[in-house]
């Protein structure tokens, strides 16, 4: 009989981690890191250490301490045997941390099945990241020493390609159905506020399962959505495992509203055009693009997203060379100087950054100072310092993402306010979710129609039995860790 066990996404948004077993295979639905949790026990500035290798992550519940899905590096700087592989497969719907993060920490011999999109994004976070456990794609012997010319031992590091792992991904074609051992796996297209998003039809000899990873019904790419419930619908799941995160919010949101609304700002403002919003969400992206563009404005992006922009190549709606490319002062702060060499100037950045910052579109904070009225830049808080350099006189700024879901991004969110007030720049919003509201999900599950429904990746699951009475369909209470067999 299949089962299932939840190692995450249960009474919390995000850390999916689902296990499902069907007649001696094992396949896990997204690996994804618990905000919940990392929030309550770690910080800004104090993080699970690396040198622990997986120990912190038991410890808090971060990571489940099952055997045969970790990295050996990290087995043996724990003292643990060597073990045997034993999960078939991972499948990720898209690259949000929440969801995909913590493959950092599987053998790279399991096999990742995602979309084509997701595999670059993931690919580009591993090229520009910074933090210890960025390596998604690839992974680099940690704790490893190796024989130098002289004789001795030292580290390895990723400059020692011998060392260094290709992850066995398989990138997924819409529809696309793969056998998995007793299993097989359909991947569908979805709309979310990331590209590449998608949810999967699991076909046992026991029925079908349904799992929607994060899904919402207007945005621009909307019909993917609405073409997965068919799916669902036909495939006649017993089981379906839904996203609630916005159950208990009944307004509707719209990709379009945002665009007319950050259209209109953008033309009642005088001076330079700030937008926050979701680095990787290109549909977001676009949107405030085509925003400047109808204001004859010039997009400028940070030098993260020019790299994931190229990366996705046709898969963007638009090219790097339509946009201008923001090269911030760094290092020595050299970029903007006269005169200086340019391989000295090159030293101030990391290899990857190289790659942008001689563009033909490429502009420093000189640029946006002197004709702040043709530009809209995107920005965030790791980027305001940037200010500084610009003097902003008559800016505003648009939030176009999330309001605040934890202590800490209310701290930052309380810091990006302060560098406004001192800059005088007003703040707005146009933002609209990347989930379904309350009324869409109980419409997909009512017409999907399963047998049982999973509440996962919500605060509110108790809500999925508001209306499981008009539906008829049974509603599950899950519990963290809790096996439950159907």
């Amino acid at each position: 009989m299949p089962s299932l066990t939840f190692y995450g996404g249960v009474n919390e948004i995000g850390g999916n981690k689902i296990l499902l077993e069907a007649e001696g295979t094992k396949i896990f639905l997204d690996f994804g890191m618990s905000f919940k949790i990392a929030n309550t026990y770690f910080a800004e500035f104090l993080n699970p250490r690396k040198c622990s290798a997986l120990a912190d992550f038991f410890e808090f519940g971060l990571l489940p301490d099952i055997k045969g899905i970790y990295r050996a590096d990290y087995l043996k700087h724990m003292d643990r045997p060597e073990e045997e592989k034993s999960i078939d497969a991972v499948f990720l719907t898209h690259a949000h941390a929440d969801h995909a993060q913590y493959i950092h920490f599987l053998r790279t011999d399991i096999p990742i099945y995602c979309t084509k999109a997701t595999k670059i994004i993931l690919q580009s976070m591993e090229e520009t990241g910074r933090n210890p456990f960025s390596d998604l794609i690839t992974a680099c012997d940690a704790f490893t020493f190796y024989t130098n010319k002289k004789g001795r031992f030292s580290r390895v590091t990723r400059k020692n390609t011998d060392f260094v792992h290709e992850r066995n991904f398989h990138v997924m074609e819409p529809e696309e159905k793969v056998k998995i051992g007793s299993l097989e796996v359909e991947m569908v297209p979805v709309d979310h506020s990331l590209p590449g998003a998608c949810g999967y039809i699991v076909f046992s000899a026991e029925g079908s399962l349904v799992y929607t990873g994060d899904i919402r019904f207007h945005g621009t790419n909307a019909e993917l959505s609405k073409k997965f419930v068919e799916k669902a619908k036909a495939a006649e799941p017993k089981w379906l495992l839904s996203e609630g995160t916005r159950i208990d919010n009944a307004e509707k949101d719209s990709e379009e509203g945002v665009k007319n609304e950050i259209t209109q700002l953008i033309s009642r403002a005088k001076g330079l055009v700030f937008v926050e919003h979701p680095m990787r969400d290109l549909d977001r992206v676009n949107t405030i693009f085509e925003a400047a563009e109808t204001n004859k404005r010039e997009f400028v992006v940070p030098l993260k997203l020019a790299h994931l922009i190229e990366a996705m190549g046709d898969l963007c709606p638009f090219s790097l060379r339509d946009v201008k490319i923001l090269v911030p002062k760094k290092g020595w702060g050299l970029i903007d100087r006269d005169g200086i060499d340019r391989e000295l100037i090159e030293q101030d950045y990391a290899n990857w950054e190289k790659e942008f910052i001689n563009r033909e579109n490429a502009v420093t904070c000189k640029a946006l100072q002197k004709k702040p009225e043709n530009y809209v830049v995107s920005m965030n808080l790791w980027e305001i310092n940037q200010l500084t350099d610009i003097q902003p006189k008559g800016a505003i700024w648009i939030k176009s993402s999330c309001e605040p879901f934890c202590e800490e991004m209310e701290l930052d969110e309380e810091r990006k306010r302060n560098w406004l007030e001192h800059f005088g720049i007003e703040e707005y919003s146009a933002h609209a979710s990347g989930h379904a509201s309350g009324p869409e999900i109980k419409a997909m599950v009512e017409e999907i129609n399963p047998e049982r429904v999973y509440p996962v990746h919500t605060e509110h699951p108790e809500m999925f039995k508001d209306f499981s009475k008009d539906i008829h369909v049974e509603v599950i209470k899950l519990f963290r860790e809790h096996y439950l067999c159907t």
